[in-house]
């Protein structure tokens, strides 16, 4: 079995982002920061995923088993794209940002100053 050892080291980070992943999805499903069972739940499916995960990618460079290399890419990626849309995903949805009273006072006092000048 030999394998780059760059595609060592990627396998190792790719596998950690998927951990993160999984990691910050389950916790935030089950109970956010503040529970102690979720941020369990969520380590023991984040190792999992970041053993199954690393484990595919040193099958995947093996010499006896070869994949295609369009399977390659896809799994090779997948961490990286999900995380990416996670991401926009939740800067979509969150709410807008409430004005506090001192910005309300500034765009009243700017509209003052914009009749009186006129």
């Amino acid at each position: 079995m030999i394998m780059n050892p760059g595609m060592l080291l990627f396998g190792l980070i790719d596998s950690g982002v998927a951990f993160f992943l999984v990691y910050n999805i389950v916790k935030a499903k089950f109970g956010g920061e503040k529970s102690t069972l979720a941020r369990s739940i969520a380590a023991v499916l984040g190792t999992i995923i970041f053993i199954v995960y690393f484990a595919v990618i040193v099958w995947f460079n093996t010499n006896p088993y070869t994949v295609r290399q369009e399977v390659k890419t896809v799994v090779y990626a997948a961490p990286f794209v999900l995380t990416i849309l996670m991401t926009a995903l939740v800067l979509l949805s969150q709410p807008p940002k409430a004005k506090t009273e001192g910005d309300e006072e500034t765009e009243a006092e700017q509209e003052e100053k914009t009749v009186t000048e006129e």
